[in-house]
């Protein structure tokens, strides 16, 4: 069959697979609108609408803490001097805490690391040991326990180091401001319902299944939130939200 014969369609050949690839297109339609059919079938069964609300609400950290970490680096035989050091110094530090109204501190025990040195195309060296002990602080008067994290003058010593990550403010109430956060998402997801609903000519009635999703405390205004949720720890002022996946039932 030349390119001219092709396009003529009064030739049998051409005729005969018009009429095939027609049928084609005629099959996919039907079968495209059985699908469309099938969903919208299933859909209409289910009787149900399901949703994605969301809450928000604004809240003030109540509880601060600061941990400090003493650092001190001995020779190989220096283990035990390190460690009386550091505790001398957790002493002296305390004390000065409690003098500043501070009752609620922590002194885990001390850890010991030993160090190496490791010479080019050679074993590495044994040098000696560095020692570490925490001082970890909380408090609920967060703007007294903020104006001694920023003067650590007062935790410098002979023999040792002291370093601090600045405070970690948290809200103590987040169990509770978490369930009503979830009662009012679950409020926004049957406003959402109804107004889709609305188009239809359906009503929303009773909730059929709900989950809530991962809760979300971000810096007052902040956006940037986490599948896997997230919690801000530098901001006093912050925002606690939740989201909830609702099914309703449709009249």
């Amino acid at each position: 069959m030349n390119i001219r014969t092709l396009f003529n369609y009064q030739e049998p050949r051409v005729a005969a697979a018009t009429i095939i690839i027609a049928g084609f297109g005629i099959t996919s339609l039907i079968v495209a609108g059985i699908a469309a059919m099938t969903a919208y079938n299933i859909k209409t069964a289910n009787n149900t609408i399901a949703v994605t609300g969301s809450a928000r609400t604004s809240v003030v950290a109540d509880l601060a803490v600061w941990t400090i970490r003493l650092e001190a680096r001995t020779d190989t035989t220096g283990q035990q001097g390190g460690l009386d050091s550091l505790e001398k110094a957790k002493d002296k530090i305390v004390a000065y805490l409690k003098a500043q109204g501070m009752e609620n501190v922590e002194t885990p025990a001390a850890s010991v690391n030993q160090d190496y040195i490791y010479p080019q195309n050679s074993p590495s060296v044994f040098v000696g040991y560095t020692v570490y002990r925490d001082i970890i602080v909380r408090s609920e008067n967060i703007d007294a326990l903020s104006k001694l994290a920023n003067n650590i003058a007062p935790l410098a010593g002979q023999g040792y180091t002291a370093t601090t990550n600045g405070l970690q403010l948290t809200y103590q109430n987040l169990s509770e401001t978490r369930v009503k956060l979830l009662s009012e998402a679950i409020k926004d997801a049957k406003a959402r319902a109804e107004a889709i609903a609305k188009d239809s000519g359906q009503t929303v009635g009773s909730l059929k299944s709900s989950a809530s999703g991962v809760v979300q405390v971000l810096p007052q205004g902040g956006i940037d939130v986490s599948d896997y949720g997230t919690y801000d720890t530098t901001s006093k002022n912050k925002d606690v939200m939740v989201t909830v996946r609702a099914e309703f039932i449709l009249k």
